[in-house]
């Protein structure tokens, strides 16, 4: 604990400059002494560290010294400061190391290197949550994970679309999508689980084999492509304005084919969930979208909107 505690000082030094005892104990949530103590151990062992005196005074490393990261130019090592996702490694219990790396890779680098770096973290933010919604609750997702660091097997009781499930899955990785974090694991194939969904499991010490032919990025794309296209599976044709266009985009959905526009509305066609998402979908665009097809859709929404007018008659 010491040891990481002093190498932390010296990159916190190399990458501020100058620092009080007392913010460096705040730092690191010791006391004054303590940290006299760590810049007096760092003294013996050669660190040219020193102490300035005044108002403006604290510790600091003898201008020139630094250990350098040789090999990264200034987008390499910004693109690392990339991993900063802070949400995300939040929920799997990684930021406080997270941030420490991105210390330690600021502090190896030649000033002007790091000065450039630093901009990523100033100048980008990733936001992984969709508008309107809270973080939805994962208490299992610490556990999920140290499986997948680990290679062992979970067992787990699933709340699935049919009802609640039991499985022994041999965890392949794990996915943050769009705020939702998922499961990617082998039970004879290999499936994806929301974390979320997961009601209780248990961490077992049995160990497993990974596939060989295993690739996650492309197990991930062609598993979203195939359910998109399973979950839209109904197509619809609607007559819509401008704005409906604009606002079945902010949802997701698009017409196959860009439709011109030569009156207030154009026919498009697109392909929908089955109601009763379909009707909610299609409602919430009131006057902007017409049903031409399915009749069957077209009926739904009259349905629905007939038992609204009884709810306001």
């Amino acid at each position: 604990m010491k040891s990481s505690r002093l190498l932390s000082i010296l990159m916190l030094l190399q990458v501020r400059g100058r620092m009080t005892a007392e913010a460096l104990a705040a730092e690191f949530e010791a006391s004054v002494r303590t940290i006299h103590r760590d810049i007096d151990q760092l003294s013996y062992a050669g660190v040219p560290v020193y102490a300035e005196r005044g108002r403006l005074g604290g510790f600091r490393l003898l201008d020139g010294y630094q250990t350098r990261l040789t090999g990264l130019n200034e987008d390499e090592a910004g693109a690392l400061l990339l991993s900063g996702l802070g949400t995300a490694l939040d929920d799997l219990g990684l930021l406080p190391a997270a941030t420490r790396s991105e210390q330690k890779i600021l502090a190896a680098l030649p000033e002007e290197t790091r000065e450039k770096a630093a901009l990523v973290s100033d100048r980008f933010l990733l936001d992984p949550q969709s508008w309107y919604r809270s973080r939805e609750a994962t208490p299992f997702l610490g556990q999920v994970a140290t499986a997948v660091w680990t290679g062992r097997k979970l067992a787990l009781r699933y709340s699935a679309w049919k009802g609640e499930v039991e499985r022994l899955v041999s965890p392949l990785a794990i996915v943050l999508k769009a705020g939702t974090w998922y499961l990617v694991a082998e039970a004879e194939t290999i499936r994806v689980y929301r974390i979320a969904n997961i009601q209780h499991l248990d961490l077992l010490e049995d160990g497993f084999n990974r596939p060989e032919d295993f690739n996650l990025r492309s197990f991930w794309d062609n598993w979203r492509e195939d359910f998109e296209t399973r979950l839209n599976s109904q197509q619809v044709t609607l007559k819509v304005t401008p704005e409906g266009l604009r606002r079945l985009g902010e949802a997701g959905l698009h017409p196959a084919v860009s439709p011109a526009f030569e009156g207030p509305t154009a026919t498009v066609s697109l392909a929908m969930e089955d109601s009763p998402f379909a009707v909610r979908m299609l409602l919430s665009l009131g006057s902007e979208a017409e049903i031409v097809a399915p009749d069957g859709l077209r009926e739904a929404v009259l349905a629905e909107l007939q038992k609204m007018l009884g709810q306001y008659a």
